[in-house]
């Protein structure tokens, strides 16, 4: 009888064991899965973008993502890593001393096509002993077609210490041996979670992440009804960045983390909130029964944000935009719905509502990605699609100084689009170079005529970097100013201050020779990215354009008014003009006049205008600044002029 206990003791053990190690076995690969999921969330999306899958990598981008893989490895979370373009099969990148390195398997980009992750072979380089090999298929730009295949190399520690221990547990016998390999697959089960957690968490302020609301959305958005719709807010920081600037990164973090208790506490138990990177925040409402209760939530937000916190010991305050989009009426799927919930609080932003919906949003509807191709806009040009608008610049004397040149394409399918809808597009073609010579040339022609009648105003062109560094656009400048005989400097070319930081030797070179060749010089959105004074030193420019997220803020925010004061000082130590774009008001434009500003721009001074309606707007306006200097002049000379019968 004993015999036959033992027996069944040990056949149950053995039974249970080897049962036991198989599961062990499953969930640590399932682990290894998420490893891999969660390095891609969090190292390789911030490195990796789809011109660098396409083209090679940008030596930024691999100086990013190689630093972040010696430090994985060094923390033994990894052996190797490299990634592979699912269009060509060729490598995109690999770690520094996998020589030999080997592309995978035909039916490893198969597999990857469907999207998700899976196991492959196991590797045996002797140097690291057995390792699992995790492919992760990538998708760099959210359409849903895989571009890349990370093959991620993870120790295998713990699957064999897992194996280990259950052969020893096998050995050992009885149900305490039994009970010990339940444990095992709890601790394991407990490390899955928690690994889940964090590929869904962001780690700073403990709210969901991107790839929590991906899981998320869709299941709400499917359940959204017209009677019960799903509401998504979009949420950015306004002022954000002069904090981490003045305060530093620390102060940025706690900044952070106090924001999200604040959209956490005010959207309510049963939404879901996330950050979707940088000062960016959504929060998306499930089945709204109560459309006004809905609209109330982003007011209360965006007020609880306002009131001053004291971070790393100053007194701050932020405000923030909210863009608020409804499903299914703005869309039903996440991707559709963000695009709306993007527009609404970029009207938010841009018109000082501080929250707007996406029904509220007066825009024209951006084209498909299919007219925006190089052979549309091209076609364009050529059948005189496009068209100059002009936007005056304010001097703090109330005169008119100078004119920003902004290009509108009068699509026949989509009416009137601004530049930021088709520019992009062909930035970094061949065609930019077209596109810009033809912007001069045009412009040129519309200031020549200005000086003919006798209204001297420069004209301000924006040039992109492919132009900036295009070895035909200074002697195409030299030859425009000598022909319509263009003061010189009155044709000024806007280099922005992003393309200053990031290319300083080939930037400055380049702006030289545009100087040398007659044009004047102009710093753009100065604070946009990073508002250092430093900058002022080193560019060959005679004027600074403050970004309009700083100036449009001046009248509110304690904190712009200081940033604006000492940079205008900075740039006037260097002799430089300093002019504030985002004027919406009447009294931003004096408070920035104030400040030490000698212009102003924005929809508070002028809208921009067709090339004949500016001339005539700039005519009239001309015409009485004129009027009123002559009657001051006469007044001065003892001469007042007579009142006639119309002016009295």
């Amino acid at each position: 009888m004993l015999v036959a206990v033992v027996a069944v003791v040990i056949l149950t053990v053995v039974t249970g064991v080897l049962a036991f190690r198989e599961q062990i076995r499953s969930r640590t690969l399932e682990s290894a899965v998420q490893e891999a999921e969660l390095l891609s969330s969090v190292v390789i999306d911030r490195s990796l973008t789809l011109t660098d899958i396409t083209h090679g990598m940008h030596p930024v981008n691999r100086s990013d993502l190689k630093a972040d893989v010696i430090l994985l490895k060094r923390r033994g979370e990894v052996v190797d890593l490299s990634i592979w373009s699912m269009a060509t099969r060729k490598l995109v990148y690999a770690d520094e001393g996998q020589d030999g390195i080997v592309a995978p398997s035909p039916d490893v980009f198969e597999r990857a096509q469907a999207g998700k992750p899976f196991i492959g072979e196991a590797t045996g380089d002797p140097s690291h002993g057995e390792n699992l090999v995790v492919y992760h298929p990538y998708d760099a730009n959210g359409d849903g077609v895989v571009d890349a295949v990370a093959e991620v190399v993870l120790p295998s520690t713990s699957v064999e210490e897992s194996l280990s221990r259950s052969t020893w547990l096998l050995y050992g016998g009885g149900l305490l041996a039994l009970v010990l390999a339940i444990a095992g697959i709890l601790q394991v089960r407990r490390n899955q979670l928690r690994q889940d957690r964090a590929a869904v968490q962001d780690p700073l302020t403990g709210l969901g992440n991107r790839m929590l609301m991906r899981r998320v959305a869709p299941q709400i958005l499917a359940d959204a009804t017209d009677a019960a719709p799903a509401a998504l807010l979009l949420i950015d920081l306004d002022r954000f960045k002069a904090v981490n600037d003045t305060l530093g990164h620390h102060a940025g973090d706690e900044l952070l983390a106090a924001v999200a208790d604040v959209i956490q506490r005010e959207s309510g138990p049963s939404s879901v909130a996330a950050r979707l990177g940088g000062d960016e925040f959504a929060v998306l409402l499930p089945r709204v029964a109560d459309r006004a209760a809905a609209r109330a939530v982003p007011d209360r937000i965006r007020d609880a944000i306002r009131r001053p916190m004291t971070i790393a010991g100053s007194q701050v305050q932020v405000d923030a935009s909210i863009g608020m989009a409804w499903a299914p009426a703005d869309g039903t799927a996440a991707e559709d719905l963000l695009r709306s919930a993007d527009m609404a609080m970029y009207r938010a932003k841009h018109s000082g509502a501080g929250v707007a919906e996406y029904t509220e949003v007066a825009v024209t509807k951006p084209p498909e990605p299919a007219a925006t191709t190089v052979r549309e806009l091209s076609r364009a040009l050529a059948d005189h699609q496009l068209e100059l608008y002009y936007q005056p610049v304010r001097a703090a004397d109330s005169t008119i100084c100078s004119a920003e040149v902004l290009a509108r394409w009068r699509h026949p399918e989509f009416e009137l689009l601004e530049a930021s809808m088709f520019i992009p597009e062909v930035a970094h073609t061949s065609l930019m170079s077209t596109l810009t010579e033809w912007v001069l040339r045009e412009a040129a022609d519309r200031q020549a005529q200005w000086l003919a009648r006798g209204l001297d105003v420069r004209v301000s062109v924006n040039l992109a970097a492919r132009s900036l560094y295009g070895e035909s656009v200074a002697d195409l400048v030299r030859r425009l100013i000598e022909d319509r005989r263009l003061p010189p400097a009155s044709l000024e070319l806007e280099v922005s201050e992003a393309i200053m930081m990031i290319e300083p030797d080939r930037a400055i070179p380049a702006m030289l020779r545009l100087r040398d060749a007659g044009a004047g010089l102009c710093l753009d959105n100065f604070g946009a990215a990073y508002g250092a004074v430093s900058i002022l030193a080193d560019a060959p420019v005679q004027t600074v354009k403050i970004d309009q997220r700083f100036g449009g803020q001046v009248v509110e925010s304690r904190l712009a008014r200081t940033l604006v004061s000492g940079w205008v000082r900075a740039a006037h130590e260097r002799g430089l003009c300093v002019i504030a774009q985002g004027v919406e008001t009447p009294a931003t434009g004096r408070c920035l006049i104030d400040l030490g500003c000698d212009g102003v721009q924005g929809y508070g001074v002028c809208r921009p205008m067709p090339a004949q309606d500016f001339t005539q707007w700039l005519t009239s306006v001309t015409s009485a600044s004129q009027d009123v200097g002559r009657k001051e002049q006469a007044y001065e000379a003892g001469h007042p002029p007579e009142t006639s019968m119309t002016d009295a």
